[in-house]
């Protein structure tokens, strides 16, 4: 899928390589085209959606946390990430979560490698799938965006080509 004439993949890895030494992007189908120096993971428990990419990079990273986004957030925003980044190695945290009118937003989230051994057993032993279930068993820190516009837009994510439009 494309925005703004730019595959969206070019467009947020374009964004994330300036931030992270690592991009690792879970699910993403074999044989499609990657930017360079992207590594792809399958999932290690297919079928649990995101709960299962998020064990997938976690294990694969070499990165003692990761930044873990939705590859449907187009608007993603380089200055809001850092701010996030920069809060979660101040008051660190299992999972920092960003939070918007009170709500949190696994897919744009701080996740520390040390949680792989507690996700792995939950994911084992049946737990939800919904990621903010997993939350409850770690210890979950919340960093809550302004109320902006731009910070709402970040947040966005595309399931339909309707959804582009700004």
């Amino acid at each position: 899928m494309q925005v703004s004439g730019i595959p969206l993949i070019t467009r947020i890895t374009a964004l994330l390589e300036p931030l992270f030494s690592e991009i690792i992007i879970a699910g993403w189908p074999a044989g499609d085209p990657l930017p360079p120096g992207v590594r792809t993971v399958a999932d290690n428990y297919p079928g649990i959606g995101p709960l299962g990419g998020i064990e997938a990079a976690l294990k694969a990273s070499q990165s003692p946390s990761l930044f873990v986004f939705g590859c449907d957030m187009p608007w993603l925003s380089g200055q809001l990430i850092s701010e996030q980044a920069e809060f979660f190695l101040r008051n660190p945290s299992d999972i920092l979560s960003a939070r918007s009118n009170g709500l949190p937003e696994p897919l744009h989230s701080i996740y520390s490698r040390r949680i792989h051994p507690s996700l792995v057993t939950y994911i084992e032993q049946g737990g939800s799938p919904a990621v903010i279930d997993f939350f409850k068993i770690v210890d979950t820190g919340y960093y809550d965006f302004p109320v902006t516009g731009e910070a709402r837009k970040t947040l966005t994510n595309i399931n339909r080509p309707e959804d582009i439009a700004t």
